[in-house]
């Protein structure tokens, strides 16, 4: 088992960050925690991160393409909720840390959110 690559630098606590590609679901962040944690020895969500609303858009535009809901939060919120919220892999990578199971998603899912419609949106039948 390998841990979560990390890169060095820190998101300012306004930085938007993207916790789903969907609505925040407890079950489904439940079985990425899982997954991570038999991957990687550590529970934690993967997330994508942006400093602004720019960025956000880059990756509505992009990456999230297939998601027609966005969760976003900020990075402070994550924080404040006495998680970690670490640089890994390849930017605009970010990983969640929760220090346990069930306490760490309890602190992410009272985290203040914003689900918002993508406008970028595309449906799987109509993408490449």
């Amino acid at each position: 088992m390998s841990g979560l690559r990390t890169r060095r630098e820190d998101l300012a606590d306004e930085a938007l960050v993207v916790v789903r590609g969907g609505a925040m679901e407890m079950r489904s962040l439940r079985l990425d925690a899982v997954r991570a944690h038999r991957r990687f020895g550590e529970f934690a969500i993967s997330v994508l991160a942006g400093p602004d609303e720019p960025a956000i858009d880059e990756l509505a535009r992009t990456t999230l393409r297939r998601h027609v809901v966005l969760t976003l939060v900020t990075a402070g919120a994550i924080r404040s909720a006495g998680l970690e919220l670490r640089p890994t892999f390849r930017r605009p990578h970010y990983s969640v840390v929760l220090p346990n199971l069930d306490d760490g998603l309890h602190r992410l899912m009272t985290c203040q959110t914003v689900e918002r419609d993508n406008p970028h949106y595309v449906p799987p039948e109509a993408q490449p």
